[in-house]
């Protein structure tokens, strides 16, 4: 009977403490109902050793190393305190103990849990910035990116795009905050007392626990707009430090633990982005390089070699007229040196027009391609496309592409046809020039359309334009090359990436951009 007793006590308490969420919060309710089914005037548990007195007597609890009490009154009868010390005893002992464990447990899994989610979150993020970059969005697309998403990971009030300028100074290119906060832009500061001098005193992520007492105007004007906190890490481009993402906390609080590792996941995104812009930005001033050499190469053949040869073919003739008919031989001399000079003035001429036809520049895209098209060993087929012109460096852009695209078809040798479409896109934010080729291959067996495009597009990219190609097994291959309108030679290279980060497209995520980028 007592053995029943004993189990039905034991189960109930089981369930009473493995149902709590805190088991001292429950011990009251367990001593009572131990003393009620044991028939004892009063029991008490205690998560602590007490010793007893004349009204009661302690048996220690001992569970995971933990001390414990139970006491029960001191005028019980021998059998019952034998009872209670051999029996009762050593399973209140295994129930607190598997009652600690599952609490235990518990509180791990939801810690567990709970930086599942956080870990969740940040890769979530981490893959949208990921996506940005990959893509090849605007540098400030991917800027307000990150800035958003570090702001909403780590709960802070501002984000802080910082470059690193000279003489320990640095500019703020773009910044996220919340309302009426003020993000600095385009101002250019000390970083003396900030967190942004640590990092670039040592390449490292760093925290600011507290700017109380820290000198210069940063720390001041951090101190003046309510901030207490914050942490920065570094972005590395091309094994140099050029500038860190900053995150400011205006709580009393310390900085998260760890969101310094956090933060540097984060401006990698921003290092890989600024390195795809100072990329794109080498590639362009080569591609400016190209063109200005080629500029001064048509002046100088156009308006100094030509003439040249013009003027000595006139002079070679005015002395051939002067040559007496009995001089028969020297005169048949000069004849063939003014063929030979025409002979050359036309190579000369073909050669500046494989470089830049002046009906480029003179008429335009279209009819450029027209004329080209007519001289493609490859029969050509061209839409009517845009009427109006086009900035210069979209149109020699085009043109360029579309002479290297021919230049690789044909080499085929079988019967090829292409067909050339040009439109003007206006579906997107930025206004686009759409060259689209396709050729008649259908299965693509032995076309050359799609091969040995690394120089075109790298070509293609220099000039701020994308090249996409699609080669289905039953259809013909396509290669369709987007260029934007608004660029032009001064601008499509370094300036973009001067640029970068003072565009107005992240607005629409709550981030704003300086134009001292």
């Amino acid at each position: 009977m007592e053995a029943h007793q004993e189990a039905d006590v034991l189960a109930e308490l089981s369930r009473l403490m493995l149902g709590a969420d805190d088991v001292r919060s429950v011990l009251p309710e367990v001593s009572r109902r131990l003393a009620r089914v044991l028939r004892l005037p009063f029991a008490a548990i205690e998560f602590d050793s007490v010793p007893g007195d004349e009204r009661r007597v302690a048996f220690p609890l001992r569970y995971r190393s933990q001390p414990g009490t139970l006491l029960v009154p001191a005028d019980l009868p021998e059998p019952t305190l034998r009872r209670l010390r051999e029996r009762v005893v050593p399973q209140v002992e295994t129930l607190l103990a598997v009652a600690t464990d599952y609490k235990a447990m518990a509180e791990s899994l939801r810690t567990s849990r709970g930086e599942l989610s956080d870990l969740t979150t940040e890769q979530a993020g981490l893959r949208r910035v990921a996506v940005l970059v990959a893509s090849g969005a605007p540098p400030a697309d991917v800027v307000a990116g990150v800035v958003a998403e570090t702001a909403a990971l780590l709960d802070a009030d501002a984000t802080r795009l910082m470059r690193y300028d000279t003489a320990g100074t640095a500019t703020v290119l773009a910044g996220y905050g919340k309302p009426d906060t003020e993000t600095w832009l385009g101002r250019r500061f000390h970083v003396e007392g900030d967190v942004t001098e640590l990092v670039l005193r040592t390449s490292r992520p760093a925290r600011v626990d507290r700017y109380d007492d820290r000198p210069g105007v940063l720390a001041d004007l951090v101190r003046s707009e309510g901030f207490n906190s914050s942490v920065a890490a570094p972005i590395t481009v091309g094994g140099r430090l050029w500038g860190s993402l900053v995150v400011l906390w205006s709580r009393w609080e310390p900085p998260p633990p760890g969101a310094e590792e956090r933060l540097a996941q984060f401006a990698d995104g921003v290092a890989t982005a600024m390195a795809n812009i100072e990329s794109g930005a080498a590639r362009a001033r080569i591609v400016r390089g190209v063109e200005e050499s080629r500029r001064r190469f048509e002046h100088q053949v156009h308006d100094v070699v030509q003439q040249r040869l013009v003027s000595l073919g006139l002079e070679l003739r005015a002395a051939e007229a002067l040559v007496p008919d009995e001089l028969d031989e020297l005169k048949a001399r000069l004849r063939r040196t003014i063929e030979g000079l025409t002979d050359v003035f036309t190579v000369l001429q073909e050669i500046t027009r494989a470089i830049h036809p002046a009906i480029l520049s003179q008429a335009g895209l279209m009819p450029a391609l027209k004329a080209l098209a007519r001289r493609s060993a490859v029969p050509v087929t061209i839409s009517p496309g845009p009427e109006r012109r086009l900035p210069c460096s979209v149109e020699v852009a085009a043109y360029d592409a579309v002479c290297k695209v021919l230049a690789n078809a044909a080499k085929d040798t079988h019967d090829l046809s292409i067909n050339i479409d040009v439109t003007i896109d206006h579906a997107t934010e930025r206004e686009l020039l759409v060259v689209s080729v396709r050729d008649n291959d259908v299965g693509g067996a032995s076309s050359t359309l799609g091969t040995d495009l690394a120089g075109l597009t790298d070509w293609v990219e220099a000039h701020g334009g994308r090249l996409q190609i699609s080669h289905p097994a039953d259809r013909a291959t396509s290669l369709c090359i987007r260029f934007p309108t608004d660029i032009d030679s001064g601008r499509f290279g370094a300036a973009r990436a001067e640029d970068a980060a003072g565009s107005t497209a992240a607005d629409r995520q709550g981030v704003t951009h300086g134009d001292d980028a």
